[in-house]
Formats: structure tokens, C-alpha cells, sequence
């Protein structure tokens, strides 16, 4: 419950952040597709910690292998939507690829950090 909080929390800052973006940037640079990156960022993150959950009430090695399928096919998924959204938007790829790489960063460090404080209880 804690983790769903803050995902929230950290959805709405970053929408903020996002909306604040194209309020400040020339209009070259404005995203207008960054609220539909960050919603997949967090759907995804979302689905991800809550199967890691349920895959830690096992044995040991199968938290493992759960957490190795799960990183390794969400790192496919986020290349396969960056790729999409490079190929398909018309907005600038720059500003596409910082909003990609933040988000990236943000909700990783987030989910990483909480599963920790989970795995360890």
C-alpha cells in the first residue's frame, strides 16, 4: 500500500514537472506525448513490483529468477516504447529522449528501493 502511495505521489510531481516543461521551453522542444511516456512508466513499474511481490512469498530462488525475468523483459518492453514513440511522434526526439531517460531513472531508483525495504523484512 505504502509503495502504491508513493508512486502516486510521484506520478503527480512528475506530471507537474512535465506540464511545468512545456510552460518553460521554446515550442520546439515541448512534449506533448511525455504524459503518455510517464503513464506506461508507471503502469509498468506498478505490475512489476506488485508480481515481485507475490513471487517473494516463495522459495528463495524463485524471487530470483522472478526478479531476473522481470528486469530483463522490462528493459525490453522500455526499448520497444522508446523505439515506438521515436518512430511515431512528431515532437522533438531530444526533449523525448531526456523525458524517456528521467522517467527511467526516477521510477527505477523507486522501485529498486522499495523492493529492497520489502525483500528484507
Amino acid at each position: 500500500m505504502k509503495f502504491l502511495v508513493l508512486i502516486f505521489v510521484i506520478t503527480v510531481i512528475c506530471i507537474a514537472l512535465q506540464w511545468e516543461w512545456n510552460q518553460q521551453v521554446p515550442e520546439k522542444m515541448r512534449l506533448q506525448v511525455g504524459y503518455y511516456l510517464l503513464g506506461i512508466f508507471a503502469v509498468t513499474v506498478t505490475a512489476v513490483h506488485l508480481l515481485l511481490l507475490n513471487a517473494k512469498k516463495g522459495p528463495g530462488s524463485s524471487f530470483i529468477r522472478a526478479f531476473m525475468l522481470a528486469t530483463t523483459l522490462k528493459f525490453f518492453f522500455y526499448l520497444t516504447v522508446l523505439a515506438v514513440f521515436m518512430l511515431f511522434t512528431k515532437d522533438n526526439k531530444t526533449a523525448l529522449a531526456i523525458h524517456f531517460l528521467f522517467y527511467y531513472f526516477v521510477f527505477n531508483v523507486l522501485e529498486i528501493s522499495m523492493l529492497y525495504k520489502e525483500v528484507r523484512k
